[in-house]
């Protein structure tokens, strides 16, 4: 399951660079800029999303992939950057990035809280195991010698 979202965050990346491609021929036109936006918003939350959904729980290569959707969109970031400040928009660039980066900010928190809550969960579960062990232990011992008694009675 993780791998068909990894590859679907790959793939809303790669669809931002003809988003790209179509914004820089577009020049001032604000629904391209709004789908562009938007494309660039569920791309981000995609991998966001995927990242806390598997967090501890990726293979080598999805954590790999991940990365790099994660860089495509830092480099994604700049060009929509350029592009919006040629045109003007920068008041509305940074408006959007705050967003973005308030978005950014409450997921890295939320990660945190799920690692720390995962690290407990795993430490409650060890100490559970190593009770029952020991519970199996003595009932176990408490028998053997219930039977040595009777044997050698």
């Amino acid at each position: 399951m993780a791998i068909a979202e990894v590859a679907a965050c790959i793939a809303l990346v790669k669809g931002l660079n003809d988003a790209i491609s179509t914004a820089k021929e577009a020049r001032n036109n604000a629904a391209a800029f709004a789908n562009i936006v938007g494309k660039f918003a569920k791309a981000n939350d995609a991998v966001l999303n995927t990242e806390k959904k598997y967090v501890g729980r990726l293979s080598v290569q999805d954590s790999m992939q991940i990365q790099i959707a994660k860089r495509q969109l830092s480099t994604f970031n700049q060009q929509l950057k350029d592009i919006m400040l040629m045109q003007g928009l920068s008041q509305d660039y940074h408006e959007i990035m705050n967003r973005v980066e308030e978005s950014r900010l409450e997921h890295e928190k939320r990660l945190k809280i799920l690692k720390k809550q995962r690290a407990k969960r795993d430490k409650e579960l060890a100490q559970v195991l190593q009770i029952l062990f020991y519970t199996i232990c003595g009932v176990s011992l408490f028998f053997f010698m219930a039977w040595l008694y009777t044997l050698f009675r």
